[in-house]
């Protein structure tokens, strides 16, 4: 009986050790993904998935032939481009994810895409 009493007792206290760690990060770790063609500028995008995995291959599904992914977890993606060149960034926020994109990619850029995550 004291065996049954502390294996509940210690899965009790697992079970609230990883509620308490889902609490510090949010209730939910939502991925998001944005699929990019360097060469069409075609993109696709995902947000709010339960894994990278399925983030990643929304993103690809509706973008077809991409060859860029750049994956992101409880916060927002952004690529910026223009002719020959692009760069993403990630960051807490859809305008911080901007500004830096922008800012790696130089003068006459403009962003092609964004995508954020409710939990971030």
């Amino acid at each position: 009986m004291r065996r049954i009493a502390a294996a509940s007792l210690l899965l009790a206290l697992a079970a609230l050790a990883t509620e308490a760690s889902a609490a510090r990060h949010g209730k939910r770790q939502l991925w998001g993904a944005i699929a990019y063609s360097s060469s069409s500028g075609a993109y696709g995008y995902a947000v709010d998935r339960k894994t990278k995995r399925d983030a990643e291959s929304e993103a690809f599904r509706q973008c077809g032939d991409c060859d860029v992914i750049k994956t992101f977890r409880d916060s927002c993606g952004a690529i910026a481009e223009k002719p020959a060149r692009f760069a993403w960034e990630t960051g807490a926020s859809q305008q911080i994810v901007e500004r830096k994109a922008l800012q790696k990619c130089g003068s006459e850029c403009r962003i092609a895409v964004w995508a954020c995550t409710s939990e971030k």
